[in-house]
């Protein structure tokens, strides 16, 4: 088991016993995280920075680094909708 902390206007977590999504995450641990196209790395408005963990984070894809590259993001900045946790992550939002 794993939890996923997001830390922003309103902070929560989830315990998780398998990989999930950070934004199946945040919708567990009752986060409103933004998500306009629906989990397909098009808007990039589910963005978060990563303060911890980012070594339990899945690989970037094309996709994600497409959009993550149009925004101008942060190195430890990901897509919570391409991101698949398997371990302890804090997100920022």
């Amino acid at each position: 088991m794993h939890t996923i902390r997001f830390d922003g206007k309103t902070p929560g977590a989830a315990d998780c016993e398998q990989e999930i999504s950070l934004l199946a995450a945040s919708s567990k641990a009752g986060v409103p995280l933004n998500h306009r196209c629906g989990g397909h790395a098009r808007c990039g408005t589910c963005l978060v920075t990563v303060a911890e963990g980012a070594e339990h984070l899945s690989d970037m894809g094309i996709a994600e680094s497409r959009v993550l590259k149009a925004l101008r993001a942060q190195p430890d900045q990901r897509l919570a909708c391409q991101a698949w946790a398997r371990g302890e992550v804090l997100c920022r939002y």
